[in-house]
């Protein structure tokens, strides 16, 4: 019965050291090599429960050591459990550092992407509406002002913005506004009916008709490139 108590004591001892250790704030290698240990020590006092069972002569003192030896195997069990546990809290932890450091990578890549897009969008818009202001200038200097305000805020915020004076000019017919508005604007990434909107609401002396009429009238996206080229090609001649 001594025996027993003693080692009942042990055991309990060896159980609330391992939980203790589990929530200790000691480093991850020194908990696992403390646990592996205790699982080991563990193993070996299972060993000798088993041989001193078998010495027993009576079912109670042998009841009372079979409960001996679940305690020893459960104590080993948690040991191990425990190892188990501070390894892949140690890895989540590194998952975690990694995942962020990953992310935040990623985001400065995208920034610094986004940076760059937005540079080059504002140059093409620049030299979309430059080309665009070279285009217009049969119209008079207040006219011109009003189309380039409305233009600007339409390029840069897609808002379409109607001029506070009518626009019309009998040097510029239709077919050459709407391949000025619709060569630059879709150079930008416009929408086509977009890009009519802005025709019908900024030149609306030129376009009575509404828009399901420019609609149709609106030169194909092929023949205003092929167009801007071939101006492009005479400039670079001429020159």
């Amino acid at each position: 019965m001594t025996i027993f108590i003693l080692v009942s004591i042990l055991l309990v001892a060896a159980l609330a050291i391992a939980l203790l250790m589990g929530v200790s704030p000691a480093s991850q290698k020194v908990k696992v090599r403390t646990m592996y240990v205790g699982a080991a020590l563990m193993l070996v006092a299972a060993l000798i429960v088993c041989d001193h069972i078998d010495a027993l002569p009576d079912f109670p003192s042998k009841f009372r050591f079979h409960a001996v030896w679940v305690l020893t195997v459960t104590v080993g069990y948690l040991c191990i459990a425990i190892a188990c546990m501070e390894k892949y809290n140690v890895l989540k932890r590194k998952n975690r550092v990694l995942e962020k450091a990953l992310t935040e990578k990623e985001q400065e890549k995208v920034s610094i992407l986004m940076e760059r897009q937005s540079k080059q969008q504002q140059t093409l818009q620049k030299g979309e509406l430059e080309w665009f202001a070279g285009k217009i200038k049969m119209f008079s200097e207040e006219e011109q002002k009003a189309i380039l305000a409305s233009a600007y805020a339409f390029a840069e915020h897609d808002l379409i913005l109607p001029p506070s004076i009518t626009v019309q000019n009998e040097m510029c017919s239709q077919q050459e506004l709407m391949y000025y508005v619709y060569s630059a604007f879709s150079n930008m990434g416009k929408k086509r009916s977009d890009i009519v909107s802005f025709l019908c609401q900024v030149f609306k002396a030129y376009f009575p008709a509404g828009e399901s009429a420019v609609s149709k009238k609106m030169p194909g996206l092929d023949k205003v490139k092929e167009k801007r080229e071939k101006e492009k090609n005479s400039s670079k001649l001429s020159s």
